[in-house]
């Protein structure tokens, strides 16, 4: 059974993120952003590098806000652009696998806030397939299918209520108070890894 065969039986829709406005794009790359946090997360305690993760942390949270409309001047958005540069690893400097997936999250995270400032940047299919291709290849290392994995079944599962809310016809701030505890996900990243106790 083709894989996006068994995408379809499960959920019953096909989404469309090229014909999503640049709120609702920039509202599911963040959602896609703020799931992969703890591997971010990890890879900064790994390295002893926490200091990046609060700034990431900070910086994911003034595109919450933004989000929602509270954020009333973009001035200290344009800021955060030279720290982005900083907080991006490079995986060929580290021995830790955890650089790419890590990579990958800063990497949204960047996109996220360019798209703040530029409202023509449209990446919601771009980092959708950054996270599913990072996914398949932790499942294809662990030697497990795609097709059987519950890990992949459940971001699924995710980004079909991701899309599912940010196509609701209600106000946004609504929609951003019900998608942040959504994207978190009790703490466990799209690749399984979970820092709470």
């Amino acid at each position: 059974m083709g894989l996006r065969y068994t995408w379809l039986i499960r959920v019953g829709v096909t989404m469309d993120l090229n014909a999503l406005n640049h709120w609702q794009q920039l509202s599911f790359c963040t959602a896609l952003c703020e799931r992969s946090m703890p591997n971010f997360q990890l890879f900064c305690e790994i390295e002893d590098q926490t200091s990046q993760f609060d700034q990431s942390r900070k910086i994911l949270n003034k595109v919450w806000e933004y989000l929602r409309g509270q954020l009333t001047s973009l001035k200290n958005m344009e800021n955060q652009l030279e720290i982005m540069a900083e907080l991006i690893p490079d995986p060929e400097v580290f021995e830790n696998f955890g650089a790419y997936p890590a990579m990958d999250t800063m990497v949204n995270l960047q996109s996220c806030l360019q798209s703040v400032l530029d409202n023509s940047i449209l990446d919601a299919t771009n980092i959708q397939t950054m996270v599913h291709s990072r996914l398949k290849e932790v499942l294809e290392i662990q030697g497990i299918e795609v097709e059987k994995s519950e890990l992949w079944l459940r971001q699924f599962d995710f980004e079909q209520e991701v899309y599912q809310l940010i196509s609701q016809n209600t106000s946004h701030a609504d929609i951003i108070k019900k998608m942040i505890p959504l994207s978190k996900g009790q703490g466990v990243s799209q690749l399984g890894i979970c820092l709470d106790e």
